[in-house]
């Protein structure tokens, strides 16, 4: 056999590990969504049978008793408003303050700029008990209004570190080129390095619409039965008496949608977002 051979026969057996490491990881990642809208389908003494029961005949019963036993399209609405409106503020604070981070330096730069990092680093039952009294004292408890400003204690950091990144990457030289034209700095910085970095906030919104749409112990300890989210709701079905499987499951099916809607949305930004390096 020709060293020429060998080498194709290497690199093509290097090429199918490549390929099955791939086939493997997809399918841990697959597996979890796909076991959980199975089990959705399932009767409701089906739902935890062990063994698992594969063969049945699929049921929507256990999306309407989830439709039909709670205020689903009430806490639905709730969670959409919350996490679509907290990402929104989030992405505008941030940009700004990322962009002042990338392009200005000043007399304590390097502190304030860790510093944003603080509300990450607690834990976040440090941070709700406080926010709860404040909230109080506003009667905003059991009120969108109150997650929306509690979120943004974690989704302005990371929109400030994402942010960072892509502004870095943008040239100054064409920020410089649009004011020697005319053009003021918020003029050049809404028509030059904010459409450049259009990838970076695609990459950012996605991260903080998850955060707000899967949190649970700000929603658990700031809301009652008028602003309580998903996440919140699914529990409800885990009872004294019983754990409603298949409910949790129905529940938990559709929750994903919207995620996985807003994803494919901004899938294309996204990926020029990842291939950037602005996810480190």
């Amino acid at each position: 056999m020709t060293m020429q051979r060998k080498y194709y026969l290497l690199k093509r057996l290097n090429r199918l590990i490549i390929y099955a490491l791939i086939l493997l990881a997809v399918l841990l990642s697959v597996a979890p969504i796909l076991y959980l809208f199975v089990t959705s389908l399932k009767e409701p003494e089906l739902a935890f049978a062990i063994p698992p029961v594969w063969n049945f005949t699929p049921t929507l019963q256990n999306y309407r008793e989830v439709v039909s036993s709670t205020r689903f399209d009430r806490y639905f609405f709730n969670s959409v408003v919350v996490a679509i409106s907290t990402t929104a503020i989030a992405l505008a604070l941030g940009s700004l303050a990322a962009y002042g981070f990338s392009r200005f330096r000043f007399r304590g730069h390097f502190w304030l700029r860790m510093s944003a990092l603080i509300p990450q680093m607690l834990p976040p039952i440090t941070i709700v008990v406080p926010l709860y009294v404040i909230f109080s004292g506003f009667n905003w408890i059991d009120t969108r209004q109150a997650l929306i400003v509690s979120y943004l204690t974690f989704t302005v950091p990371l929109s400030i570190w994402m942010m960072i990144g892509f502004f870095d990457d943008v040239p100054v030289e064409l920020e410089e080129a649009a004011m020697i034209d005319g053009c003021s700095r918020l003029q050049a910085f809404l028509r030059i390095s904010l459409p450049l970095a259009l990838p970076g906030m695609a990459a950012t919104a996605i991260l903080c619409f998850l955060y707000c749409w899967n949190e649970f112990l700000y929603a658990v300890i700031l809301t009652g039965r008028e602003a309580r989210t998903l996440p919140v709701t699914i529990t409800a079905f885990m009872t004294n008496r019983s754990v409603f499987w298949g409910r949790i499951a129905a529940s938990g099916s559709l929750v994903l949608i919207p995620v996985l809607i807003f994803a494919l949305l901004a899938q294309r930004y996204l990926v020029r977002g990842l291939a950037r390096g602005a996810i480190k």
